[in-house]
């Protein structure tokens, strides 16, 4: 198995986070729209068709997402490959044979993913708000949808972690599954031929698509606690139908999902599945194929015959 440094492991989680935020934003912006409260009144038409706002502005709060993204990506893997080795390590010594290598995983990505979920959080609540974003103004320093959510959070900074219990509720599990199913698929599909375990190019596409189903699976299943993060997000940003005179009180996760299932149906919990879905399997095969390509490329200048480790 080949040692990759730190700075490894940095650049390629630093690669990996630019290529999807760029490629993924649009199709997150949808999401978030189509979760919103205001997805009936403002994104979607009698007739039941997609009116063209839904599809405008696809890049608003892009800003946050990729300054917060590379050191929240930076964390998750160097937490993750370091707690990855430590268990291998601490079998080969003979102990903790008892426990299988999905689990390890599973564990090593949850850890992983606490730290990340810290710091992705604020950027997250203030490109949801940007991204669902209505306001007009002639003022140039009013024009920016995220500046219009900056100034709205500076008065109470404490918000911007508003979610952080949802986001781990459905980042922590979903993680957690994918990552077990990605190492277990990927495993499987490089232990037919040994030979093409050290080509970087296969490795790579190994990668992608063991990322991309395990991805999607995990997705369909968090959709509904995705749905009330949503919302709760939007609420702390005043994005919300409410009387312009009442004062925006952010309700918790139980009391957000019954408020969506008493005026939506149960199906309001499964909003944006279809979006969801494609946007998580591409992605993640997307983001971890190339995280293990550039990984690997670095490693051996390009050309080298060394194995993925996992």
């Amino acid at each position: 198995m080949p040692s990759f440094g730190g700075g490894g492991i940095l650049s390629a989680a630093a690669v990996a986070t630019v290529v999807v935020d760029v490629t993924v934003h649009p199709m997150d912006t949808i999401i978030t729209r189509i979760q919103s409260p205001a997805y009936r009144t403002h994104y979607r038409q009698l007739n039941g068709l997609f009116h063209r706002s839904l599809f405008q502005g696809l890049y608003q709060g892009f800003g946050p997402t990729l300054i917060a993204g590379i050191p929240s990506s930076a964390a998750f893997f160097a937490i993750y490959e370091a707690s990855k080795r430590l268990f291998e390590n601490t079998q080969k010594s003979g102990h903790l044979q008892f426990v299988p290598l999905p689990i390890a995983h599973a564990i090593s990505s949850a850890a992983a993913d606490l730290m990340a979920c810290a710091i992705i959080n604020p950027a997250e609540v203030l490109k949801q708000n940007a991204q669902v974003s209505r306001q007009r103004s002639t003022s140039p320093e009013q024009r920016s949808h995220l500046m219009q959510a900056l100034k709205t959070f500076s008065r109470q900074p404490t918000r911007l972690w508003t979610g952080y219990t949802m986001l781990v509720a459905s980042s922590l599990p979903g993680t957690s599954l994918t990552f077990s199913l990605y190492e277990w698929l990927k495993k499987r599909l490089t232990a037919a031929d040994s030979d093409l375990t050290r080509d970087i190019q296969y490795q790579a596409k190994v990668s992608a698509l063991s990322a991309a189903v395990a991805a999607g699976c995990a997705s369909c299943i968090f959709v509904p606690v995705d749905v009330v993060k949503t919302r709760m997000r939007l609420a702390a940003g005043g994005n919300t139908p409410v009387s312009s005179s009442a004062k925006t009180v952010v309700q918790g996760p139980m009391t957000t999902a019954k408020n969506i299932v008493r005026a939506e149906g149960v199906g309001g919990l499964f909003r944006g599945l279809t979006f969801t879905f494609l946007a998580s399997m591409f992605g993640a095969g997307l983001y971890l194929g190339c995280y293990e390509g550039c990984q690997l490329y670095m490693a051996g200048d390009g050309g080298s015959d060394e194995r993925l480790s996992g």
